[in-house]
């Protein structure tokens, strides 16, 4: 193959990587059962192109990328390595697992092979992909990138609040165009009225903007006008207006650290002060105009924890229930867990009663054979403590701490400060998120280390030429 058709290759990658990105909400569509967890997401189908690409280009040119020296990602390989030590310390236990017409190593396989594909090959994809972009380019490509998905995000998501809570149905045609859009299936949700835009539910919608956010406020750092904060307004607003908790609080986190990280540049200084002021006198204002309004609804979220009111809250009830079902699991197994992927085995006899009384998802879903999809675990941790034990959790935060750390020293570096921000924000907003969704699935999380894995080598590069 002649060089100018390796560099046309190098292209098709870069252009599968960025769609990729782009289609990142596109999954409301039916999507493709044998894909597994994968199988809503369109921007998974492409970027397995890239990984076929990519793997393709290495036969030719016997070349690839990969951050063999980066302390982040080694700190992963080890948890890695943890999860397969932890599976053959309990394969004779695992041997006799099935549920949900699964065995116990069948689902290990699948689990272990959605982990490798977001963690190892994704993430070399996206590695390689940077490196062809360059360390000049990256940051205003993928950040485009994602402002054009997220116009794509709010214009759906305007029509949904005016069809949905304000009743303008004359609009539902307008809406409905959305469907002739690949990977997108139009679902108003009439009895919650949330938003779930081009995602296939809320949640995922949340997951989305949380993934978008660190970059949308980056606009702050490097634009001028009042045009720089309207990306950050389209993403608190979807906050706000989408009905999530989970997307109203963390990406709330995201913007206070956001915030705490430019909070010593002085040109932002008097500007974030004042903000605070406006918005400190706004909650005032709120507060004494429309108390009754503002109590009802803190009532109404403290009764959706009251598991004994006839109107509770399902959701919450199951996900308490199986996070502290986990949390059993893992006192009886403290030191090696019971291996990746066999959480729900040994969940089902466990549950709490107040977790399953009169809850039709346990009766309808978790723990119903012959349904075949398993129940989630709503928090990574818990579920890592139950799998691998405190030894596998150790090192997860170990490769945590190590992304937090490498990425705060990228900050520090003024080159680089835009794109260190970038990435501790998002970090942030996903190991909180990790709090109530079990998954690796979180694209964002590849591509941030990614970024900081190609980074963080030339700072280093850069500060060892000093020396």
């Amino acid at each position: 193959m002649k060089i100018h058709n390796l560099k046309n290759l190098e292209k098709i990658i870069i252009q599968a990587f960025i769609l990729g990105l782009f289609l990142i909400p596109f999954n409301s569509y039916k999507g493709l059962s044998f894909m597994g967890e994968f199988s809503q997401d369109a921007n998974a189908l492409v970027l397995i192109f890239g990984v076929l690409l990519l793997f393709l280009n290495f036969i030719w040119t016997r070349k690839i990328k990969f951050p063999v020296s980066n302390l982040t990602y080694h700190a992963f390989f080890i948890f890695l390595i943890w999860i397969v030590i932890s599976f053959l310390i309990n394969l004779p236990s695992i041997s006799d697992n099935f549920f949900k017409q699964t065995s116990g190593i069948n689902r290990f396989i699948r689990q272990l092979f959605s982990l490798l594909l977001s963690s190892v090959l994704f993430f070399t994809l996206f590695y390689n992909a940077i490196s062809y972009v360059g360390k000049d380019k990256i940051l205003n490509l993928v950040r485009k990138t994602l402002l054009f998905s997220l116009i794509v995000v709010f214009s759906y998501s305007v029509l949904e609040v005016v069809i949905l809570r304000l009743g303008l149905h004359q609009l539902k045609p307008i809406i409905y165009l959305f469907d002739y859009l690949p990977f997108v299936n139009v679902n108003l949700d009439y009895n919650s009225h949330r938003l779930s835009s081009i995602t296939y539910e809320p949640p995922a919608l949340a997951m989305y903007l949380i993934t978008i956010a660190g970059w949308m406020f980056s606009y702050i750092l490097t634009h001028k006008g009042l045009k720089k904060f309207i990306p950050a307004i389209l993403v608190l607003f979807l906050a706000v207006a989408s009905g999530s908790r989970t997307s109203l609080v963390v990406i709330l986190f995201q913007f206070v650290l956001f915030l705490i990280q430019i909070f010593h540049l002085k040109r932002y200084h008097y500007l974030i002060m004042n903000g605070l002021r406006i918005i400190l006198a706004s909650v005032v204002i709120l507060l004494v105009v429309n108390y009754r309004a503002v109590h009802e609804f803190a009532s109404e979220k403290a009764a959706s924890l009251d598991f004994t009111n006839v109107n509770r809250n399902y959701s919450n009830q199951s996900r308490l229930g199986i996070q502290y079902t986990s949390l059993l699991i893992y006192k009886e197994n403290p030191v090696f867990g019971v291996g990746y992927g066999q959480q729900a085995y040994h969940a089902k006899h466990k549950y709490p009663y107040w977790a399953v009384k009169n809850n039709w998802e346990f009766d309808y879903k978790y723990l119903n054979e012959k349904l075949k999809s398993f129940p989630p675990g709503y928090n990574i941790y818990t579920r890592i403590l139950a799998e691998t034990g405190t030894i596998g959790l150790i090192l997860f935060l170990c490769f945590i701490s190590s992304f937090f750390y490498q990425a705060n020293e990228l900050r520090k570096k003024p080159e680089n400060r835009t794109m260190g921000v970038i990435i501790l924000v998002s970090l942030g907003g996903f190991v909180l998120n990790w709090m109530q969704i079990d998954s690796f699935r979180m694209y964002g999380v590849w591509l941030c280390l990614a970024l900081l894995c190609f980074f963080y080598k030339f700072q280093r590069k850069k500060e060892i030429d000093a020396i």
